[in-house]
């Protein structure tokens, strides 16, 4: 049985593991191995119709490669530049993803640093999936700000999302094992 073919159906996460899911479907228990997962969020005993995507917002981060923009100038009103911005991410991610994260490196970029950089008009503007940094250049276009990104060229993944209510699992494909 492939993953897709519960799509619509109500299920109950029976258990998982970080590399497996066992679901409890009429009754039955089937075990599915993740390939190549990515991102997970579960919790055991949630039930509810499972939903399949092979496009979502949550899948843009993995479906699309990441290109970094910077800015080779200043917008005249900076809050409206960066509301703007704001906008532009969240109409691809529709509140899925925090917008800020594209602007924030672990330890090496803060959301300071991206506001900064606005305001002297100068340095990295984001990194970020390739259809959220076209939206943002054009914001910058809109906004006269120069923009310089690197390897602007779309390359395309193929990962999958299962959803059961707010749980979810990201990963290249869903394996059934007969190991229930």
């Amino acid at each position: 049985m492939e993953i897709e073919n519960l799509a619509n159906r109500n299920v109950e996460i029976e258990n998982y593991q970080s590399t497996f899911i066992v679901l409890k479907v009429d009754n039955q228990m089937l075990r599915f191995d993740f390939i190549k997962k990515v991102e997970f969020s579960l919790n055991k005993g949630t039930t509810g119709k499972l939903k399949y995507f092979e496009n979502h917002p949550l899948l843009i981060d993995y479906n699309e490669n990441f290109i970094e923009t910077f800015i080779n100038s200043k917008p005249e009103n900076v809050d409206l530049f960066i509301d703007d911005i704001k906008s532009a991410i969240d109409s691809e991610t529709l509140g899925w993803r925090n917008w800020k994260d594209y602007f924030v490196e672990r330890g090496f970029f803060s959301f300071e640093n991206f506001v900064k950089n606005i305001k002297e008009g100068s340095g990295k503007l984001l990194k970020a999936p390739f259809l959220i940094t076209q939206n943002v250049i054009k914001v910058c276009d809109k906004h006269n700000v120069k923009t310089k990104s690197f390897e602007n060229v779309l390359k395309k993944n193929n990962y999958i999302l299962i959803l059961i209510e707010n749980d979810y699992v990201i990963a290249k494909e869903f394996k059934l094992n007969s190991k229930a």
